[in-house]
């Protein structure tokens, strides 16, 4: 049965209850059958209010999530966790049956999912192809794009890995999240088939460099890749991006916030102009701090 059915049967059984009722104690009470037949009507509204309200507050988010929850074994991300990590794939099941009573819908059947594969891929994203991972820093820059347009303050806390207040996905737009959920398929996939190795065939890891080839790709290309983001900025926010930079900006100062994300985004478009391979050993480098 669907939602909208479910809504309309709750409605006519809350409305009958009422009728019944009213009946019954007009009956009892001898009562005029005008009477009888303006308590029918109001009873019978009540009623029909009343199951309208327990539709909507339970049995409706219980069905949407069912159908949900059905309908998620088909997204790409779910059925590459099914074949390709099922110990991930079936504590995400737990999750959910955890969450199945708390009347939270397609919207909590989603957030378990984008939950559980975000978490494999913090896990396994430096065993990603270098292809995969500029895929996946295009991503975060576009997504990092679309929140600005919402607000400086999100996209702020998104490009500089904070905790959230939000769920960025609720922000972006239906586009950017079937994107994400196919690239993070994709990467899960080919971690799982053919994991990136190194000239020695271990597990590629850039935090596993040698201490001088890990400083100049985290502080000298670093500052390289800094001054080329900023040179295209006014020389008094030049000044200001210098002086924030490693700092948390007020959550008050929205126009300090604003600048920061757009300052933010032009690294992530200046690191994606780089040689593939040297952009994607930055990205693994940074990956600690958040996709």
């Amino acid at each position: 049965m669907s939602a909208q059915m479910l809504v309309i049967v709750a409605c006519l059984a809350g409305a009958m209850v009422g009728i019944v009722a009213a009946v019954i104690v007009g009956k009892v009470k001898d009562l005029s059958m005008p009477i009888i037949i303006g308590a029918a009507v109001g009873l019978g509204a009540i009623g029909a209010g009343a199951g309208w309200f327990i539709a909507r507050q339970d049995l409706v988010p219980g069905q949407q999530f069912a159908e949900a929850r059905q309908g998620a074994e088909t997204m790409p991300d779910v059925q590459v966790l099914k074949q390709y990590y099922p110990a991930d794939y079936a504590k995400l099941q737990n999750d959910l049956d955890l969450i199945q009573d708390k009347r939270l819908g397609q919207l909590g059947v989603l957030s378990a999912i984008q939950s559980s594969a975000n978490t494999v891929m913090l896990r396994e994203a430096r065993k990603a192809s270098d292809e995969n991972l500029l895929k996946l820093m295009q991503l975060r820059r576009d997504k990092a794009e679309a929140l600005r347009a919402k607000s400086p303050a999100w996209c702020y806390d998104f490009t500089r890995g904070a905790r959230l207040t939000l769920d960025p996905s609720a922000a972006v737009g239906p586009d950017l999240v079937a994107r994400e959920r196919q690239i993070t398929s994709d990467i899960l996939k080919q971690v799982a088939v053919a994991p990136v190795t190194d000239a020695a065939g271990n597990e590629k890891n850039d935090y596993k460099l040698s201490t001088r080839r890990k400083q100049y790709f985290q502080v000298e290309l670093r500052d390289q890749v800094s001054a080329r983001a900023r040179s295209g900025f006014a020389a008094d926010e030049q000044e200001t991006i210098v002086m924030l930079s490693g700092r948390k900006v007020s959550l008050s100062d929205a126009r300090r916030q604003s600048l920061m994300c757009r300052y933010n985004i032009a690294l992530l478009d200046e690191t994606l102009k780089l040689e593939p391979e040297t952009a994607a050993m930055i990205y693994r480098l940074n990956l600690g701090k958040g996709l």
